[in-house]
Parts: C-alpha cells; structure tokens; sequence
C-alpha cells in the first residue's frame, strides 16, 4: 500500500460566501481526507498572515499575484517518502495562491500520484490543473481533479462528493 499525505493550502477569517470562519473551506475538505484515509497532513501556511478582512486579504493576495511574489511559508514536509498526494487549495481570483506555487517549485515531484482538489465560489479550477501538470514534472494527476464550491464544502453534500472522490480512487 502507498504511502499518502494531504498537502493543501487553505484561509480562515472572513471568506467570500460563508462569512467568518475559523477553518477555511480547503481546509474542511483536507481534513475530511484525511479522517478518512489516515493520510498524513500538512498545510501550507505562510509566514506573513492574511488580513482578516476579506477585502484587505484580497488586496494584498492580487499585489502579491501582480509581482509574481512567492511568499516564504512557516515550515516544510518532505514529500520523497509519499507516493499518493492529495494536493488541495482555494482558487484566488482564477489562480493558485502565490504561497502553493512557492510550495510546488521548491519540491521534486518526479514520481508522485498527486490528486489535486480545490475550492471556489463560482470559477471552477480555473484551469489549475494545467499550471500544476506543468509544475510537477514527472508526477501523474490523477484524474480530472476535483473542484467544490466552497459554500458545498461545509455541508452534507461536500462531504458525500469527498466521498465519491475516494471510492472512485479506490481509496475508500
């Protein structure tokens, strides 16, 4: 059996659509992976917060998307002993958050079956899981990905699909 982890990215406080949070809509679907599959975790978290607002969180995440910025993150996992990685994070303003294209270049992904899933609010993948076949040379994507918007993610209905997600990888 292979050895897996859930590697997401993910924003609590006040978020688009569900108001204030204390986990963000990514997050909700990580652990709930990872409750279900006794994966490993770890989340990317970067060294300088996001505001609270979420007006202020998005102006600071478009000047960093602007300058091409790739924010430093708290620490690090070393991915060469995992075969199956769940990769997840938020679609921001139809990218990845400059933080998950910091964490992606910084490791080798030669290898890896990475399951990539994110939330949104309206714009579906956003056509990241291009960027990240293109990112991670080597790995194989497994399947199409999967999207949720994140209002699903905090319901019945998010967890049923994560559900679907992993019996139809067989992990379940």
């Amino acid at each position: 059996m292979s050895k897996s982890i859930v590697i997401y990215f993910s924003r609590a406080d006040e978020n688009y659509g569900v108001g204030m949070v204390e986990t963000g809509n990514t997050e909700l679907l990580a652990k709930e992976i990872v409750a279900k599959t006794g994966a490993d975790e770890f989340k990317i978290e970067p060294v300088k917060k996001y505001p609270l607002s979420y007006q202020d969180a998005i102006a600071q995440a478009t000047e960093e998307r602007k300058a091409s910025a790739r924010p430093e993150y708290v620490s690090d996992v070393d991915i060469a002993g995992y075969d199956l990685i769940f990769f997840g994070y938020p679609i921001w303003w139809g990218d990845l958050p400059m933080a998950v294209y910091n964490f992606i270049e910084k490791h080798d992904w030669a290898g890896k079956v990475v399951v990539p899933f994110c939330t949104h609010e309206g714009s579906g993948n956003s056509g990241t899981y291009e960027i990240l076949k293109s990112k991670m040379p080597g790995a194989t994507l497994e399947g199409d990905g999967f999207e949720m918007l994140g209002s699903i993610a905090r319901t019945d209905e998010g967890i049923k699909k994560i559900d679907d997600l992993l019996s139809g990888l067989g992990v379940l």
